[in-house]
């Protein structure tokens, strides 16, 4: 690992690389750097331009001020260790740097691991793991599959796996390997990631259903299906995959098939009622391009019954509560609780939101936390919502993902490289966020 002090000027340079250093602060600054402040920037530069006022005394301020700024600037080689300062708000914390350039991504708190390590995936930067001291940056420089990653999980084993448009991607804490050498599973984009009780994995994919892998054969499920409202999809992109406490797998499908339901022997599909289709509530005109399928909701494999409908067919992520209900966040539709009969809506009439819902998780308190794709994330305690947003100090109201970590902190990734931490008072920001 290199050491970013070695980068720091001497305070005995001649005036001229003073002037060059400068000059670097403004002309060949990274992109993945930490800005500066800009006020104290200007009060140099305009000192410099005043060079009749410059003595000794200054010079030695001005050295000190290049030495201090200019250190830790420099980019290293991957893996990066990133503990740099942030801006006047985030201050004295690590940062999560971009190092791939292009336009910047969506970051995902995805889990603590055994060893208390957070792991966040995010779009073309690949993975960052926090020790809590410094982020280490994981990219296809170091063996990862693809720099586009999705969900990552801990196995039983205590290896990593990692969901990449390029297959899936093991990590042992030394190397990265591929999981799975078939060429086809490599060339497979992994949408979703599952290890059940009894030690198979489960993976979605954006074009091919989903897989059960038990050691040794490969099952391939919702795949090739007739389902009538997967807008002339035959198969389902499984966007999450959660098992029960009662031992079912549940499979939240982004193509219009609702939620399926594993619970060993067959697959159960939970879709919207009659009238959410004949209303056109998502303007995507299913009943024209499904003529005659909705008189006779009994021709639809394994549909449920109506008074068992789901608020909206494309799901983005599953979670379950401690008292055993599982929660759906929904494209359109806000969020719905299944309570193992019924499913409960929770929308603006409940002080909610009518949008998306990206991500739900219940705290060690009891309270509910969604994430929502325009209005920042909401609180439940039992009674009221609350919300935060912006105003409160998140890097950004489209919140994509919620992390709890063993300390109680919640972790929320969002839009545009965002990552935000709330400790049950103030968000702080740990990611060089930007607006694309």
């Amino acid at each position: 690992m290199h050491n970013n002090r070695e980068n720091a000027l001497s305070p005995f340079s001649s005036l001229l690389r003073i002037a060059q250093t400068l000059g670097c602060l403004h002309r060949e600054l990274p992109q993945n750097a930490i800005q500066l402040d800009t006020n104290r920037n200007d009060a140099i530069l305009n000192l410099k331009m005043k060079k009749h006022y410059l003595n000794t005394k200054y010079l030695l301020l001005l050295l000190l001020f290049v030495v201090t700024s200019c250190n830790g600037q420099v980019k290293t080689d991957s893996p990066q260790d990133h503990a740099s300062e942030g801006n006047s708000s985030t201050e004295g914390y690590p940062m999560m740097i971009r190092t791939q350039g292009g336009v910047p991504g969506n970051i995902t708190c995805e889990l603590q691991d055994r060893d208390g390590n957070l792991w966040f995936s995010a779009a073309g930067e690949g993975v960052f793991r926090f020790d809590g001291k410094s982020f280490t940056n994981f990219t296809t420089k170091e063996g990862l599959c693809d720099n586009d990653v999705g969900d990552i999980i801990q196995c039983k084993s205590g290896s990593i796996l990692i969901a990449t448009r390029s297959g899936i991607c093991m990590y042992d804490g030394k190397i990265f390997s591929r999981y799975l050498e078939a060429d086809s599973i490599s060339k497979f984009k992994i949408s979703s990631l599952l290890e059940d009780r009894d030690g198979n994995l489960w993976f979605g994919t954006f074009n091919n259903g989903i897989y059960r892998y038990d050691g040794k054969n490969l099952s391939n499920f919702l795949n090739n299906d007739d389902h009538p409202f997967n807008l002339g999809n035959h198969n389902q992109l499984i966007l999450d995959i959660l098992q029960d406490r009662k031992g079912n797998i549940w499979f939240s499908s982004w193509n219009g098939g609702g939620v399926w339901c594993y619970d060993g022997k067959s697959f159960i599909n939970y879709l919207p009622s009659r009238e959410y289709y004949q209303s056109n509530e998502d303007q995507r005109n299913i009943v024209s391009a499904n003529q005659g399928a909705l008189g006779n909701f009994s021709t639809i494999p394994n549909y449920s019954s109506p008074q068992d409908s789901i608020g909206d067919d494309m799901i983005f992520s599953i979670s379950e509560d401690k008292a055993g209900n599982l929660w759906f966040a929904t494209r359109r539709h806000g969020a719905c609780r299944y309570d193992g009969k019924y499913f409960a809506s929770f929308r603006e009439n409940e002080g909610f939101v009518s949008d998306g819902i990206y991500s739900i998780l219940e705290d060690r308190t009891g309270n509910l936390w969604f994430s929502t794709d325009k209005n920042g994330v909401f609180c439940y305690d039992g009674k009221t919502f609350k919300n935060y947003t912006t105003a409160d100090g998140l890097v950004n109201n489209s919140v994509f993902s919620i992390l709890e970590d063993k300390a109680g902190n919640l972790w929320f990734g969002t839009r545009w490289f965002g990552l935000s931490r709330f400790d049950g008072k103030t968000f702080t920001t740990f990611a060089e966020y930007k607006e694309g």
